[in-house]
């Protein structure tokens, strides 16, 4: 009966940490990351990327991040290292933290916020203090810029956020 709680117990706790980092989400630019190569400590990376979206890595030099998801770059890196440094590497990158959101325009706190996973637009107007009383409660005013996208998506109550994402809420005109 213990064993059987005790594999319930680290079923949950894995599925937890690979929702983090479950490729769902491109690396970015502020995002912190947790690069390891298994059994060789000296390749292990900590690393903030940065505007150029490159970070250095022992043996191999600089290597574009941006964009990639954490397996792609797991991927790149092994072949990287397999190139005549290592025999069999094994390459893990994880997202520690993710770049903040943003919610401006008609909420009472505007700002940054961190990212949690699952975020809805909902929840991030909650972080933000809820909306002022001239805020606009057609949820065609609401809007959420993404990335390098000119274009501004459209949102609902339940749309999920995505690290990096500016949510704008308009005043009404009445």
């Amino acid at each position: 009966m213990a064993s059987r709680l005790l594999i319930l117990l680290l079923t949950l706790i894995n599925a937890g940490s690979s929702l983090a980092n479950d490729d769902k989400f491109p690396i970015g630019v502020g995002d912190s990351l947790r690069i390891d190569v298994y059994d060789e400590a000296d390749l292990a990376v900590r690393s903030k990327v940065p505007q150029s979206g490159v970070i250095r890595m022992p043996l191999v030099g600089d290597v574009k991040v941006l964009g990639l998801t954490p397996k792609k770059l797991a991927e790149a890196l092994e072949a990287m290292l397999f190139d005549g440094y290592l025999v069999n590497p094994s390459v893990s990158v994880e997202i520690q933290s993710y770049r903040p959101i943003y919610v401006k325009g008609a909420v009472r706190e505007p700002g940054s916020f961190g990212f949690v996973v699952g975020v809805t637009v909902e929840q991030a107007i909650a972080m933000a203090g809820g909306l002022k009383d001239r805020a606009s409660e057609n949820m065609k005013n609401w809007k959420i810029q993404r990335g390098t996208q000119e274009d501004a998506i459209r949102v609902q109550k339940d749309t999920q956020l995505m690290p990096g994402d500016i949510l704008t809420i308009q005043e009404s005109l009445f």
